[in-house]
C-alpha cells in the first residue's frame, strides 16, 4: 500500500513531535533561569543535524534510513545499525509514553491506574498506524489550530492574570557561559532536537519531496521558537519554583485566573501534550515498525499490535515512579548512545554518501 503525506501534514507533524512531551517537562532545568538561552543555542545547533539528515535524503531520495544505511554500510552492517536504530526508536517511544502518564495521573486521573493510560494511548495510536501514516497526517490537521490556539493563549493567560514577572529572568548569563552550554550542548540538542533523526524514515513518503527539505526546516525553526516561548514563560511566571516541579508549563497554566470565572486552563495544557505525544509515538513507533519491515519484509503493520504492547510494558517497567524512570532515564539514554546515533552515525554516512558520490561522478566523465 502506497503511502504518502502532504507538505502542510509534514510541517505539523514536525512542530508537534519537536514539541512532544519537551513542552511540559523540565527541559534545559540546569541552566536555572537561562533554560531559554540554552534551548535557542541547542535549537540553533542542531540545524547542522537537520541539514545533514535532510542531505543524506536528497542524494538517496526514495530511501528511508534503513535502505541508506545498507547502501552506505553494506548488507550486514546495515543491518546490524538498523536493529540498533529499530531499539532506539521503540525505546524513546517507551520514555514518551511513560511522559504522558506521569501528567496524566498527576493531573487528572488521580486515582486511575497508569498501565490503563499506557495501554488505552498505545492502542490509539497503534489503530492510527495500522490505518497508515496518512491518517496520522490528516488528524493533525484538524487539531493543530486548537493547539495552536491554546498555547497561545495561555501566554496572555499569564501575562493579563498578573503572573507574568519578567525580573525573573534577569541576570542574563548571571553565571556566565558554561552553564548554558553544557546542557544545551549534552542534553537540549538530543532531546528534543536530534530526535528527529525519526523524519529520515517520514519524509521519503512525502508528496512533493523536492519542497520537503525547506518545509522540515521551517517546522523545526517554529517548533524551537515555541519551545523557547514556552520556556520564557515558565520562568518568568514561576521563577526558582520552576527547578523544583516536574511539569512546570502544567504549573505554570494553574496560575492563570481572570475575572474569578476563567480558571483550571492547564486542561489545554494537558490537550496540547496530548496531541504532542500522539504525534511523538507514533512517528517513533513508525521508524521501528518500517525497520522490521525492512528486515523481515513482512508489511509493517502485522507488528504493530505487538510490538505497542511491548512498548506499553517496557514503559512501566522502567521504573516505579518518576524519579526512579527518570533516573534510569538518564542511564539508559547516556549522551554517548544519543551522540553516537543522532550524530557520529549520521556523518559517517554522509561521508561515505560524499565519497560514493563523487567515484560515480568521475567514473561517468570522459577520458
Amino acid at each position: 500500500m502506497k503511502e504518502n503525506i502532504s507538505l502542510w501534514q509534514l510541517f505539523i507533524l514536525v512542530f508537534l513531535y519537536l514539541l512532544g512531551s519537551s513542552i511540559v517537562v523540565n527541559i534545559g532545568v540546569k541552566a536555572g533561569r537561562d533554560a531559554w538561552i540554552a534551548i535557542l543555542i541547542a535549537c540553533i545547533s542542531g540545524l547542522f543535524l537537520v541539514f545533514v539528515y535532510l542531505q543524506l535524503l536528497k542524494w538517496f531520495p526514495t530511501k528511508n534510513l534503513f535502505e541508506i544505511l545498507d547502501e552506505c554500510f553494506g548488507k550486514w552492517l546495515g543491518c546490524f545499525l538498523g536493529i540498533i536504530y529499530i531499539s532506539f526508536f521503540f525505546l524513546l517511544a517507551s520514555f514518551v509514553l511513560r511522559d504522558f502518564g506521569e501528567l496524566m495521573v498527576s493531573s487528572i486521573f488521580l486515582k486511575t491506574p497508569i498501565e490503563f493510560i499506557h495501554i488505552t494511548m498505545i492502542l490509539l495510536i497503534v489503530y492510527i498506524l495500522i490505518l497508515g501514516i496518512e491518517v496520522l497526517g490528516r488528524i493533525t490537521e484538524i487539531f493543530i489550530p486548537y493547539a495552536t490556539i491554546f498555547l497561545l493563549f495561555v501566554g496572555l493567560g499569564v501575562i493579563l492574570s498578573g503572573a507574568m514577572e519578567l525580573k525573573n529572568l534577569f541576570p542574563i548569563l548571571g553565571d556566565g557561559f558554561m552553564p548554558v552550554l553544557k546542557p544545551a550542548f549534552i542534553e537540549i540538542i538530543h532531546f528534543p532536537f536530534g530526535e528527529f533523526i525519526a523524519f529520515m524514515v517520514i519524509i521519503p513518503y512525502v508528496t512533493k519531496f523536492k519542497y520537503a527539505t525547506k518545509t522540515s526546516v521551517m517546522a523545526y525553526i517554529t517548533g524551537g521558537i515555541f519551545l523557547v516561548y514556552s520556556s520564557i514563560l515558565q520562568i518568568t511566571s514561576l521563577g526558582i519554583l520552576k527547578e523544583r516541579v516536574n511539569f512546570p508549563l502544567l504549573s505554570t497554566a494553574r496560575q492563570i485566573s481572570l475575572l474569578n470565572f476563567i480558571e483550571r486552563v492547564d486542561l489545554l495544557i494537558v490537550f496540547i501534550m496530548m496531541l504532542g505525544i500522539i504525534v511523538k509515538i507514533s512517528v517513533l513507533l513508525y521508524g521501528g515498525l518500517k525497520g522490521l519491515e525492512k528486515i523481515f519484509k513482512i508489511p509493517y503493520r502485522v507488528f504493530a499490535f505487538p510490538m505497542g504492547m511491548i512498548i506499553s510494558f517496557f514503559s512501566i517497567l522502567i521504573g516505579e515512579d518518576y524519579y526512579e524512570y527518570i533516573e534510569l532515564g538518564g542511564k539508559v539514554l547516556t549522551i554517548y548512545i544519543q551522540s553516537a546515533l543522532q550524530i557520529i552515525v549520521p556523518i559517517v554516512l554522509l561521508a561515505i554518501a560524499f565519497f560514493k558520490k563523487n567515484r560515480v561522478v568521475k567514473k561517468s566523465e570522459p577520458n
